[in-house]
């Protein structure tokens, strides 16, 4: 691809800084409007005009190899928000690649509202530890909540530990060997130890 000319570029600028009107950037996308500083090429804010698949038209970009620091709401009256961030479409992505990301409040709300049953998901992967710590740590499902382990799990209560339910089926090692009997309905088996095996044998 050639390198695309713009006749109608102009530039106002000093040592220090300039500021230009059809910049045409290396990729050859156009900057309607352009400021950068002359300390160095890589501190810059551009209002792009064209561009193609990398979504760069009618696009804004900051790019600062120091850090970048906004501060709002001085004058905002209490429950309204001192910086918003609205998308229209597409996602909202944080990234830090070399760092961490932290938030900080007096309080943190975590939404998902998604329209159907496949949306409204709120999904948290850590490669290695995932902890929670608080005075009061509440977890409710309408549907079903579960915890699995692939190696140890534990439920320790340092002064009560209550475990309720309508119908409680509980099993170890030993139970898939030796088998179990029901309490309550006298056959051999726990419900945990049925269902698997009509698992086994529609498989």
């Amino acid at each position: 691809m050639g390198k695309t000319l713009n006749y109608h570029m102009i530039r106002y600028g000093v040592a220090e800084g300039e500021l230009k009107f059809g910049h045409v950037h290396t990729d050859n996308v156009v900057s309607a409007c352009m400021l950068r500083s002359g300390f160095t090429y890589k501190h810059y804010i551009t209002m792009d005009g064209t561009g193609g698949e990398d979504f760069r038209k009618h696009s804004t970009t900051c790019r600062s190899p120091g850090a970048f620091q906004v501060m709002a709401g001085d004058g905002v009256p209490e429950n309204q928000p001192g910086i918003f961030l609205d998308a229209e479409n597409g996602d909202i992505v944080i990234r830090a690649a070399n760092g961490r990301i932290r938030l900080e409040a007096i309080d943190i709300d975590i939404r998902a509202n998604g329209a159907d049953g496949e949306r409204g998901n709120v999904i948290i992967d850590a490669n290695d530890a995932c902890v929670m710590n608080g005075q009061v740590i509440d977890c409710k499902a309408k549907a079903a909540a579960k915890f699995f382990s692939e190696k140890s799990c534990e439920i320790s209560g340092t002064t009560v530990t209550n475990i309720y339910g309508g119908f409680i089926d509980m099993a170890d090692g030993a139970t898939s060997v030796k088998g179990s009997k029901n309490p309550t309905t006298g056959v051999l088996g726990t419900a945990w130890e049925i269902r698997n095996k009509l698992n086994a044998f529609i498989a």
